[in-house]
């Protein structure tokens, strides 16, 4: 753990790590997802405000059923089936905050896009 804190803290001198897009993914009405999308909220502020890393979040509605809470921090996928303490999504912001996932907001909504170019950038959803 200790080395983990001393290369994230490295990096955040060095100016690497700029700002961490968050992606809080619920239907709607989901009490989970809302108080989720709270927590990651002040999570946020936390972060930027101890280590200056600027924190977007952006709640993404679904109408998929049975579709849980997943938050995607820099690509990558986290499900939740319980409330987080603000801590705990600090910790997570911060631990995906130095590396990039290859997960897009367009797959946890179950969307699948075709750029189809050859009828001149049509997208297909």
């Amino acid at each position: 753990m200790l080395e983990f804190l001393l290369n994230l803290h490295s990096i955040l001198m060095n100016g690497v790590v700029m700002a961490v897009d968050v992606y809080i993914v619920f239907r709607h009405g989901n009490v989970l997802g809302d108080e989720i999308l709270r927590r990651f909220w002040d999570a946020a502020i936390k972060v930027f405000k101890e280590y200056g890393i600027e924190v977007y979040i952006m709640p993404l509605l679904t109408n998929e059923k049975d579709k849980g809470v997943s938050v995607i921090i820099n690509g990558f996928e986290v499900s939740l089936n319980s409330l987080v303490t603000v801590d705990e999504a600090v910790d997570l912001i911060l631990t995906y905050s130095t590396v990039e996932g290859d997960v897009s907001p367009a797959y946890a909504l179950g969307i699948y896009i075709d750029r189809d170019d050859s009828l001149d950038n049509v997208v297909t959803i």
